[in-house]
């Protein structure tokens, strides 16, 4: 997980929501059309086009628009946040499809994002994260192998919060660790042969949201080449 640094929603949805009257209120169920689009576009941008939960590489078909703070509370009788959940600031975009997509050919060609209904957002639900992307420290929270591993880091005050998000975001599916390692392996390749200076550049490039699927892990992993004694 890798802060994510909340920008200015779009004009379209500040002058959508604008539009607000005596008869109307604006609703994240009435959100819909270009203006939605926009909205989630600009999360992806914003989030270099990777889940703010797992770091894989999305794009606007196999991502969704994620609230931060549910619009519903676990219970179904409460009532919904209808200002929160047309906030900007509560907004992510998490890896998966919405709620409203139906999968009815496993072999289409959306086969590589299906098991995201297995973790971050989708698996999530309305349950609350102990460690929220929009926390300025939550990569503290977090170590990872080279095998793709992600484990809760060693501080004792940020453990428990750390396995309570591991689990609820099932950060750990098999299928994602894979992936994880793999982009891992390639960002080690011919490490060697580069300078500490070059290596120091490598990591910054990684450090900004740039595209690169789970960026943050691959950071992680590399920064131990220059202090192994931090692992």
């Amino acid at each position: 997980m890798r802060y994510i640094k909340k920008g200015q929603e779009p004009q379209s949805f500040t002058d959508w929501k604008s539009q607000e009257n005596d008869n109307w209120k604006p609703t994240y169920s009435d959100l819909r059309g270009q203006i939605k689009s926009d909205v989630h576009d600009a999360l992806l941008k914003e989030q270099g086009y990777t889940c703010c939960y797992c770091g894989m590489k999305i794009n606007i078909d196999i991502s969704h628009i994620e609230h931060l703070h549910p619009q519903n509370e676990q219970d179904p009788e409460q009532p919904k946040n209808l200002a929160l959940a047309i906030d900007f600031s509560n907004l992510l975009a998490s890896c998966g499809f919405s709620e409203k997509y139906k999968i009815s050919d496993p072999e289409q060609k959306y086969e590589t994002a299906l098991h995201c209904l297995q973790h971050c957002g989708c698996k999530r639900g309305n349950n609350p994260l102990s460690v929220s992307p929009l926390q300025v420290d939550c990569s503290d929270f977090f170590r990872y192998t080279g095998s793709g591993e992600i484990r809760p880091a060693e501080d004792p005050d940020k453990k428990k919060a750390a396995s309570e998000t591991i689990q609820t975001l099932n950060l750990n599916y098999d299928n994602l660790v894979a992936m994880r390692e793999e982009a891992i392996d390639q960002a080690v390749q011919g490490l060697e042969e580069l300078t500490v200076e070059d290596l120091e550049i490598l990591i910054q490039s990684y450090e900004q949201p740039n595209r690169q699927a789970f960026s943050f892990a691959i950071t992680y992993i590399l920064k131990q080449f220059l202090n192994p004694k931090s692992t």
